[in-house]
């Protein structure tokens, strides 16, 4: 909600938004349904009122603002007419519940309420309306009520929400061919069933438009009934003349009630956050909270700014303590390219105080014994990014032994958001300010941002997130230890960390002339690719724009349209993948694709993420996104570099080593087939990888029932397809895509598979069956993942999740294996003081830059500690090799 409080310019026509208040509160209850809070309470009411309230502020950013409300008492209506409103329901009792809580979050967003016994809130809305206009001032009415047309005019329009529509002058024009004045007249004709409001017998909207269209107003149209064509129409007026005019009084809205339009009173205010932030809490309305743009922090009492030179004490009191958590504020996030600002520190619950560092190389050497001190636990939120900064200076963050992003990541691995902000929020219920409202807002922050904000600004932010740290550190462990996570948090994720910072500061060392040889030679080649399209099409057209490669597919080729969306028909890849069969243009768009994404990418990119101080690239890679367990890596994005194909080979090229220096490659040989083997316990495949037999032959045997020497490539391709596919829970229909075959075909292969893999299928069952009970699945080493997904009442969705409980056991073991080889093998390089570095981790294989008298060292530890992490039946293997470049050493 950034901005949503700010001032309009005062050069600027004022706006004053009056809220039919009642009119929403039915229209939020009956919009959103079964919503409640965990305990019970209904709040489906309380929630989308207070969206609209929201969503008013925000995008109108109104400068003066009321609410109206009815009040419960009769009004001078129920005199004039007993039976008004009679036939109105009683408000439903779990909306009755919720009114209590609709007025305390009106009050806590400090907006005036307007109420008055005896009058409606029409009433006092429309006298409001008039009274600002009268005054200079741009009035909206908020409400979905038709009613309230008849206000209306140059300085008052009408807003639905609900339909985002504007009713002016105009809009009742077009609607009734009416003035908004008239729209009464209408009312009083065709009377309201909701207010019981009579109206005349048999005259509906349609005649009611028509009679005041031609006559005006109901006086005129009774002073000339004898211009009322229709006999029987004119009768039923005249004898109802009484019922009309009583029917307009008790429609039209009285605009001159006791209350005044204080331009002091309305205007807008900031919430009250004490209030506000509480009550949305008690609401459980996170998404709420989340969207609200809080005002600078203040220093509570327990936190304190210290200069460097200041700060002796209180450093003497944290190396007294057992832990600390600490916060540091940093110029990027860019881990090789940030400075720090700022640090936090935390040594117990309320308490924190926060040093700015102006030497932005050096840090002050009592603040570095903390941080390199061995008896001093510390814990924080990205760990990894703190220790790259500081070993960047030379300075080994130690004891870190508790990091609350990957805590909360073990905990919900299936959440790709696990900022500080999202897991304070979470487990603390607390929302914490975020740099850009501790900045000023997002126009402040633009122009000023925080690590450019004085101390006094600074340090509330880092100190209130230093503290939310220990929270969540004394809170977190019982929540890993109940779902069995500690031993993973402690013995692979936790070690893992200093692992992964050590490899992004190491880099790898990129070839630039030999990537912008490949641009070149990819330019030429794309322009190639684009003529042969034209030639192919028939035409020249934007091969980039959907639109018009939709046209010539689908209108000018005539293929068929595989999937329709909102702009057309859909010409993504697997649409263009389909079509590929039918026709070469949309291979060849595939292609063109790809490489200009490849392109893009990598080869264009990789240049200009060498960092100018080491010369070298710094991947980033990322322990908190995968809900396998699997890493990922981006600036560059290392998992999409093409395995296969010529290009993918050139691009691999251009990793290198440094002059005296060989990279060398060690990949795991086929993992999730062996943890397949090993989790089905099936005779055949455990047989297969023990005798060091080629898995994908002895399946080409089984699915095509020949001899071994009468296997050609072609059958053992179909066979490696069939193999992985099983592991992904790959359909007739997907095998079929993949193999080109029919899908009989294609199930026929399946079939035969399951036959001779008969382990492979009951572990499939089990895999199933203990997900469906249990609602997740683990890895061999406790990782957890949750599949809500089975649940589904959706036929894809329940689909996917079967997939995900077969894969997840068998890729989220692989994820955790290489973990552990990089942690035992990290270990091992420190202990042995080599010259050799672990550069890059991508899918099954860690590549290291080693000193040519090192390879025969490197190469015998490397593969004895990866196949050494785990005793499997089908034995891990890892192939090794060694080159000046990665697609030489892969």
């Amino acid at each position: 909600m950034g901005g949503t409080f700010s001032r309009r310019n005062s050069m600027a026509k004022k706006t004053f938004y009056i809220i039919d208040g009642s009119s929403y509160i039915y229209r939020a209850y009956f919009a959103i349904r079964e919503l409640s809070t965990s305990t019970g309470l209904p709040t489906n009411a309380v929630y989308g009122f207070t969206q609209m309230l929201l969503k008013i502020i925000k995008d109108k950013k109104p400068d003066y603002l009321a609410i109206a409300f009815d009040t419960k008492g009769p009004t001078f209506r129920h005199t004039a007419y007993q039976d008004y409103k009679i036939h109105r329901p009683e408000m439903p009792d779990p909306l009755a519940l919720q009114i209590p809580y609709i007025h305390r979050m009106v009050e806590a967003f400090r907006i005036p309420v307007i109420m008055g016994d005896g009058f409606e809130a029409d009433d006092l809305i429309g006298t409001l309306a008039k009274k600002g206009e009268a005054q200079g001032y741009r009035v909206v009415v908020v409400t979905g009520d038709k009613d309230m047309f008849q206000l209306i005019s140059p300085g008052v329009s009408v807003y639905d929400t609900m339909k985002e529509k504007h009713y002016t002058e105009k809009e009742i024009l077009e609607k009734f061919g009416t003035t908004p004045a008239q729209v009464v007249e209408i009312m009083g004709l065709m009377g309201d069933s909701v207010d019981n409001i009579p109206g005349v017998n048999g005259i509906g909207e349609k005649t009611a438009v028509q009679l005041v269209q031609q006559f005006g107003t109901i006086e005129h149209l009774l002073a000339n009934l004898d211009q009322v064509k229709k006999p029987k129409l004119r009768q039923t007026l005249e004898a109802e003349a009484e019922t009309a005019r009583l029917s307009r009084s008790l429609a039209l809205i009285d605009t001159d009630c006791p209350i005044e339009f204080d331009p002091e009173r309305f205007q807008m205010q900031s919430p009250d956050f004490e209030r506000l932030i509480p009550l949305c809490n008690e609401m459980e309305f996170s998404n709420i909270l989340k969207g609200l743009t809080l005002p600078p922090p203040t220093m509570a009492d327990g936190y304190r700014i210290l200069l460097p030179t200041e700060a002796g004490k209180e450093i003497d009191a944290v190396q007294k303590k057992a832990r600390v958590a600490v916060d540091m504020l940093l110029t990027s996030e860019e881990p090789m390219r940030a400075e720090w600002v700022g640090i936090a520190f935390c040594p117990e619950k309320g308490k924190a105080f926060y040093i700015p560092l102006e030497d932005r190389k050096q840090l002050p050497p009592e603040i570095k014994t903390i941080l390199e001190s061995e008896s001093i636990t510390k814990v924080g939120h990205d760990l990894k990014l703190a220790e790259i900064v500081l070993g960047r200076r030379g300075i080994v963050l130690r004891n870190a032994s508790f990091d609350t992003m990957i805590a909360s990541y073990l905990l919900n691995p299936g959440r790709r958001d696990h900022t500080l902000e999202t897991v304070a929020f979470e487990y603390l219920k607390e929302r914490l300010t975020t740099a850009t409202e501790a900045a000023g807002g997002d126009k402040e922050a633009k122009a000023h941002p925080l690590i450019e904000a004085a101390p006094s600004r600074i340090a509330p932010y880092l100190c209130q997130r230093a503290d939310a740290v220990l929270k969540l550190a004394d809170l977190l462990p019982s929540l890993l230890d109940g779902q069995g996570l500690t031993p993973l948090f402690n013995d692979l994720e936790m070690p893992l960390v200093p692992v992964l910072a050590e490899i992004e500061r190491n880099g790898v060392k990129i070839d630039g002339d030999l990537l912008s040889e490949i641009s070149k030679e990819l330019d030429a080649k794309l322009v190639e690719l684009t003529e042969r399209i034209h030639r192919l099409a028939g035409e020249e057209f934007n091969i980039g724009s959907p639109k018009q490669l939709a046209e010539i597919l689908f209108v000018k080729l005539g293929l068929p349209p595989i999937r329709k969306t909102k702009t057309g028909y859909s010409t993504d890849e697997e649409v263009l993948t389909q079509l590929a069969v039918r026709h070469e243009l949309p291979a060849e768009i595939l292609n063109s694709r790809q490489l200009m994404k490849l392109k893009s990418t990598y080869v264009d990119a990789l240049p200009k993420l060498i960092h100018p101080e080491t010369g070298r690239v710094h991947t980033q890679l990322n322990q908190t996104i995968a809900a396998t367990g699997r890493l990922s890596s981006k600036d560059p994005n290392l998992q999409n570099i093409p395995i296969k194909g010529e290009l993918g080979r050139r691009i691999r090229q251009a990793f290198i080593a440094e002059s005296g220096h060989q990279l060398l490659s060690a990949d795991y040989n086929q993992i999730e087939l062996r943890l397949l083997a090993h989790m089905s316990e099936d005779p055949v495949l455990i047989e297969s990888f023990r005798t060091g037999e080629d898995v994908h032959t002895r399946t080409a045997i089984q699915l095509f029932g020949l001899p071994k020497q009468e296997i050609s490539s072609e059958m053992r391709r179909v066979a490696k397809t069939v193999n992985f596919g099983i592991i992904y829970g790959i359909s007739p229909f997907g095998l079929a895509s993949n193999l080109g075959v029919s899908q009989t075909e294609a199930k026929r292969y399946i079939d035969r598979y399951f036959e001779n893999y008969q382990g492979v299928q009951r572990f499939i069952d089990q895999m199933l069956e203990t997900a469906t009970q249990q609602g997740y699945v683990t890895t061999l080493f406790g990782r957890r993942r949750h599949i809500a997904e089975l649940s589904s009442r959706n036929t894809q969705t329940r689909g996917l999740g079967e997939r995900l409980a077969v894969n997840t056991p068998l890729q989220g073991t692989a994820a955790d294996i290489i973990k552990k080889a990089m942690i035992d093998i990290h270990r091992w390089m420190q202990e042995a003081q080599v010259k050799s570095r672990m550069i890059l981790q991508v899918h099954d294989e860690l590549i290291f830059e080693v000193p040519e008298s090192e390879i025969p060292l490197m190469k015998e530890k490397v593969k004895e500690k990866m196949e050494g992490v785990i005793q499997l039946k089908a034995p891990l293997t890892v192939d090794i090799g060694v080159a000046a470049n990665w697609a030489g050493a892969h």
